[in-house]
């Protein structure tokens, strides 16, 4: 197997591109990761040799620069941010071959004339979705006809599903409540919620996740007469979040921006139904058979299908199921591997489809 080099910001957190970071370099063997804000000291990691930057720009442009002195046309490079691809760059020279992840939102602006010269010289780039693929094309027109290929994100196979002995008819979104990205939904569950308990008397919307936005979120739903229907639970930890999964009836997050939805696919490992919408999520929710798809402007819709759910649990367990075979079947990190494997050692098609 090649050398691999891995440019990334982080490694050993529990966002999103961290674990996208650890399924890539968990694709090679013996990789080098070259992590902007990890620290200096961390020297292994999963059988890989760590470069940690401190957070320093100038730290990890001196170490992409060291490794690429040795790269040859042999080496596999792989920037797992669209920001960090410029420094990818210090590769090209030495022949190495260069793939670029768009992972989401920083793909779906218009590209610095950097960014676009290193995703020029880019051998290949790789959406972790349709839905990020066709965004980032619409914003960077001179990308239309480049070839963009997708994989699927994936996840370990670590929760065996079960069902709480206190389990009762809720809905669980996990999130971020941020007052700059508040796209995630909570504001139209809270709206809603009401019509809910009054169909499902008893429902309850339970809400993990932190940020500034939390204290707004939390009065609105003072406001609208939600005490005791509407649950914030902040940050929890892996196995407070198992049990979440496992106590809600089904997992519900309408969303208008998501690059993938790796909370969609921790719900179908769960064997939990979802309601999503229409874009990123509804390429790993399957309306009508593992949850159901929703346009989340029409609140009427949204309200329908959570309602569906929640007064049918059978309904929901039933889609649950078959969530949890669509998980092992396409979601699982050993199916990332297989898959981002695959396109990185397969010849680059020359132009779009």
């Amino acid at each position: 197997m090649p050398p691999a080099i891995v440019l990334t910001p982080n490694l050993a957190g529990r966002d999103g591109i961290s674990r996208l970071s650890r399924l890539v370099a968990g694709a090679f063997d013996a990789p080098t990761v070259i992590a902007l804000h990890e620290p200096a000291a961390m020297t292994a990691f999963e059988r890989a040799d760590v470069r940690g930057a401190n957070g320093r720009t100038s730290r990890f442009v001196a170490a992409a620069v060291r490794a690429a002195a040795t790269a040859d046309a042999q080496t596999a490079v792989v920037a797992v941010h669209l920001h960090l691809a410029p420094a990818a760059l210090a590769f090209a020279a030495r022949g190495a071959a260069l793939t670029t992840i768009l992972c989401g939102v920083e793909a779906w602006k218009p590209l610095t004339w950097i960014q676009r010269t290193a995703l020029d010289r880019a051998d290949r780039l790789i959406a972790i979705s349709a839905h990020t693929r066709d965004r980032f094309r619409e914003i960077n027109a001179q990308f239309a006809r480049r070839a963009i290929e997708v994989c699927h994100l994936g996840i370990e196979d670590s929760h065996t599903p079960g069902v709480a002995a206190d389990r009762a008819p809720s809905a669980l979104i996990v999130g971020r409540m941020a007052s700059d990205e508040r796209y995630k939904g909570h504001d139209l569950l809270l709206d809603l919620w009401p019509g809910v308990v009054r169909a499902v008397p008893g429902a309850v919307l339970r809400i993990v996740g932190d940020g500034d936005d939390r204290p707004r979120l939390e009065q609105k739903a003072r406001a609208l007469g939600l005490d005791g229907h509407a649950v914030f639970l902040g940050r929890v930890d892996d196995a407070s979040l198992a049990r979440e999964y496992d106590r809600c009836t089904a997992f519900v997050m309408p969303s208008r921006d998501e690059g993938f939805g790796v909370v969609f696919v921790e719900a179908l490992r769960a064997a939990r139904a979802c309601i999503a919408s229409r874009g990123a999520a509804s390429e790993i929710v399957d309306d009508g058979e593992s949850g159901l798809v929703v346009n989340p402007a029409e609140c009427d819709e949204v309200m329908r299908a959570v309602i569906r759910l929640l007064a049918n649990p059978a309904e929901a367990d039933r889609m649950g199921a078959r969530g949890r075979e669509r998980f092992l079947r396409d979601f699982t990190d050993v199916r990332f591997r297989d898959r981002f494997r695959a396109l990185v050692d397969s010849p680059v098609p020359a132009l779009s489809e």
